[in-house]
């Protein structure tokens, strides 16, 4: 009798054990399965230009309407904080590192870090100087290309004389280096006259306005503004208003914008910039669906660009602005 008891003590116990370790190994999925994706986002700066307030709201709504939890940090202009901020987040462990770099060059211990931990490195908004065993994906305009499509406009206005004003946006960024390159190859190519060409640190409405109203203090003439951003072609625009210089439609000054944020366009349709390149801000639901499709096990596409397009001061409409998003 004793035996028996004993024999059945143990059974219950075995059982016992059973269930939890049952219970334990379900519970553990669950929290596998409902843990929050976490993304960790290295953004250039908080308020650089009304683009990148875009940029940064297209992400902060997308992520969190994915469910995902986003750390998203801003290097401020500074290239070595953003380096530093991308190896704290590899440290944090976060699933997935999303860069968009001030500068192009200097990514590679950072992404070669990512590799190491398993953590997907991500580019965004802007391509990085690194071998594709390096990145998992980027999801980036095409700066060069949006260049190009300023110069092909620039050559149809067939100007008795072409010189041009390029205020570029921050030295050593992806953007800056495509529309740069763009500009001086065509100038060299169609024998126009780059007659002031610098670079504008954070893409600076204040500092653009600021370098047009010292050149024209300095009596020289210039007959296309080619900015490399919206921002800095309204400081440009400024600087002429103050001078008494024409520009836009029926003026002597040709303005070329970069982004094609909304009051961008509407300076387009009002006659004032005569030309606006769009750059596209709203990464966020790209990078989202990317992710989703890496989570999923799915192939994604390394190198992917953005669709982009052009506003034409001659066939620019109020409904064709009213109908962005941004």
């Amino acid at each position: 009798m004793k035996k028996i008891f004993s024999t059945a003590l143990v059974l219950m116990l075995m059982f016992t054990l059973l269930a939890a370790c049952g219970k334990k190994d379900a519970e553990t999925s669950a929290t596998k399965e409902d843990k929050k994706i976490t993304v960790g986002v290295v953004q250039t700066n908080a308020n650089e230009s009304d683009w990148r307030t875009a940029n940064t709201k297209s992400f902060n709504e997308a992520f969190a309407t994915a469910g995902f939890e986003l750390k998203m940090v801003f290097g401020e202009g500074d290239h070595a904080k953003q380096i530093s901020q991308a190896q704290q987040l590899i440290q944090e462990e976060v699933d997935y590192l999303v860069v968009l770099g001030l500068q192009s060059a200097g990514w590679e211990d950072v992404a070669k870090a990512a590799k190491t931990a398993g953590i997907p490195f991500i580019m965004a908004d802007r391509k990085l100087d690194l071998s594709e065993n390096l990145y998992t994906a980027m999801v980036c305009s095409d700066f060069l290309a949006e260049g190009n499509k300023a110069v092909d406009w620039l050559k149809t206005q067939k100007l008795d004389a072409y010189k041009i004003v390029v205020l570029g946006g921050d030295t050593g960024s992806s953007a800056q280096l495509g529309r740069s390159k763009a500009i001086e190859d065509g100038a060299k190519a169609n024998k126009w006259d780059i007659v002031f060409n610098q670079n504008m640190k954070g893409w600076d409405e204040t500092l653009a306005k600021q370098a047009v109203a010292d050149l024209i203090a300095t009596g020289t003439k210039f007959t296309v503004i080619y900015a490399e951003n919206d921002n800095m072609a309204r400081g440009a625009c400024t600087a002429m208003d103050a001078a008494g210089i024409t520009y836009g439609k029926n003026g002597t000054v040709k303005v070329i914008a970069f982004d094609a944020n909304k009051w961008g366009l509407q300076n387009v349709l009002s006659g004032k910039f005569s030309l606006d390149v769009e750059c596209n801000p709203l990464h966020g639901p790209r990078i989202v669906k990317l992710i989703n499709s890496l989570k999923a096990g799915e192939k994604v596409e390394q190198n992917a660009y953005v669709d982009e397009t052009t506003f034409d001061i001659n066939s620019i409409t109020q409904a064709i602005i009213d109908a962005r998003k941004y």
